[in-house]
């Protein structure tokens, strides 16, 4: 009895077996005649689609209509002298300031996002991931099918949007003209040579014989604490910027004595009602300089680290960072100003702004270069004037432990797009 059981429960779990395999079967067959009749089956997270069936219609491209929509034109270029590139705290380039006015005639803000290439624009914008290409792409290229060119051209190369976006390569045909890019053209070379910023010039000194400098001179001798310098240099820096006007502004909308721009002023606490007082001002340049200081703690000699602070209060860190890693990769001393001072003028052009370690692209050099100079000289001229410590008074630690100089937003690439 006891084996007969034991079979018949066999024969009772093959069946069930058989029945659920079946089952399985049949369900495979319904999911395979509804894949058939173009009903989308749902993808194991596992799953790998191969990169070459990937489909850039897939994208999320926008419409001219939906670029209008949304306020703003998405524009992807690569740094260089005609495209783009920083300048007295902000950004030119031929082909920025038309982009520019593109985006006034649509009636949006225009945001950048700079490629390390070419290649990278192009890739990027076919992944939807930008509405224009601001620089001339080769008409030849691989992905040219895939393209729409219009707007300014440069011999084989031209602006470029996705085919999709026909509306919006007709508009850009429509409203370009030769005499828009001249005018790009002329506006660059005012606000290099001419019109960076404007303020009235007041005299250098105020008396000589009495040793007075200016009459912000309690404002620099009290904040020179704060800067961990002599507060001379910071006279010197603020002749330089502003001719010693408390209103001077330039065309990138830098304000005040010490020319602070206003996304500057907001990440150390400078109120935007404020950025125009003359001790607000000069306190947050302060600041800025002793945070600048701490950034080159490992340049050994304090001198030599205020020259690479004052390249960097006009270049920028990463440009200075960027001609530092070029004298070291040419067997040179990067912690010497002087040999970094002949690659912060390389910069300018493509050999060297598109060398491997340079990470932040072309930099107009003869500007930062002649600054730290100008400044140097003023302070020199300064230290037979008024009296004070000698030397750049710089400490070995670049800190000051009285005030907060750290910016309380600092900035930041989590949007990779820049107004």
């Amino acid at each position: 009895m006891f084996f007969v059981n034991f079979a018949c429960i066999s024969i009772l779990r093959i069946s069930i077996v058989r029945k659920f395999f079946v089952f399985f079967v049949l369900l495979a067959v319904v999911a395979c005649s509804q894949k058939e009749e173009g009903e989308t089956a749902t993808m194991a997270p596992w799953t790998v689609v191969e990169e070459e069936t990937a489909n850039t219609d897939t994208a999320e491209y926008y419409t001219l209509e939906e670029i209008l929509q949304s306020g703003e034109i998405r524009a992807l270029t690569v740094c260089g002298e005609r495209t783009y590139y920083e300048f007295d705290k902000a950004h030119l380039g031929v082909h920025y300031l038309l982009c520019e006015q593109l985006a006034q005639h649509l009636g949006v803000e225009l945001k950048v996002e700079e490629c390390k290439d070419s290649a990278e624009v192009v890739k990027k914008l076919r992944a939807g991931e930008g509405d224009i290409a601001m620089m001339p792409v080769c008409k030849t290229i691989t992905a040219a099918d895939s393209l729409l060119f219009c707007g300014p051209e440069e011999g084989n190369a031209q602006w470029a949007v996705m085919k999709y976006g026909k509306e919006l390569a007709d508009t850009i045909d429509h409203w370009f003209t030769p005499e828009l890019l001249a005018e790009a053209e002329q506006r660059e070379d005012y606000i290099i040579n001419v019109g960076a910023v404007q303020c009235h010039v007041y005299s250098p000194v105020l008396d000589k014989g009495k040793g007075v400098i200016s009459e912000w001179d309690h404002l620099f001798k009290t904040y020179a604490q704060v800067a961990s310098t002599d507060w001379r240099l910071l006279a010197a820096i603020c002749y330089q910027e502003s001719c010693f006007d408390p209103k001077a502004r330039s065309w990138a909308g830098a304000c005040g004595l010490m020319q602070i721009m206003p996304t500057t002023a907001e990440s150390y606490g400078l109120q935007q009602e404020k950025i125009f007082d003359p001790e607000s001002n000069v306190e947050t340049a302060a600041k800025i300089i002793n945070h600048l200081t701490m950034l080159y703690r490992d340049v050994p000699d304090s001198n030599e680290r205020m020259n690479f602070v004052l390249a960097s209060y006009n270049g920028g860190t990463g440009h200075v960072r960027d001609a530092m890693a070029l004298t070291e990769k040419n067997g040179g001393n990067q912690y010497v100003w002087d040999e970094v001072a002949e690659y912060i003028l390389l910069l300018s052009q493509p050999q060297y702004y598109r060398d491997a370690v340079v990470k932040c692209g072309y930099l107009r050099g003869t500007e930062t270069h002649d600054y730290v100079y100008k400044v140097q000289q003023r302070y020199q001229d300064y230290t037979g004037v008024a009296i004070g410590p000698g030397s750049y008074g710089v400490n070995q630690s670049g800190g000051y432990a009285g005030v907060s100089t750290e910016p309380t937003r600092r900035e930041s690439k989590e949007n990779k797009y820049q107004i």
